[in-house]
């Protein structure tokens, strides 16, 4: 028979599986309807990341958001969105997990008349933070 305490202890794991799905949706909203706020709320401060097979690697979050404000232009020209699936988390420890996930993006600027679209795999690593995960 299961104990309650191995029984609490799957519990929290899938909820933290969850809450790790909802960070990701929370962050692809955020992107798609430009909530600069919301989406700095679901990166750490220090994280790391690397886009375009290591052409464009970022080490903090203001110098990330402010790459990814730019990127995806402010003045509403550029049409960008986000559908994320199939993810594969692992928790590594209480507070650090990674992910794998499938995603498509479509990006139509309309003021260089430029269309692109990719399905491309995250590779994601998460940290809990003050009992909040977020993209490390």
């Amino acid at each position: 028979m299961i104990e309650l305490e191995e029984l609490a202890a799957r519990v929290a794991r899938l909820q933290d599986i969850e809450d790790i799905k909802s960070l990701k949706y929370r962050y692809f909203r955020a992107m798609t309807f430009s909530d600069h706020d919301l989406l700095e709320s679901t990166l750490t401060e220090d994280v790391v990341t690397s886009y375009s097979d290591g052409e464009y690697v970022f080490e903090d979050r203001e110098k990330l958001l402010r790459f990814l404000i730019e990127s995806h232009d402010p003045d509403g020209r550029i049409i960008a969105w986000w559908m994320a699936g199939m993810p594969e988390i692992t928790l590594e420890s209480p507070t650090e997990a990674t992910g794998i996930w499938a995603m498509y993006h479509a990006y139509h600027d309309h003021g260089h008349g430029f269309v692109d679209e990719m399905f491309v795999y995250y590779d994601d690593v998460y940290r809990k933070e003050d009992g909040v995960w977020k993209i490390a």
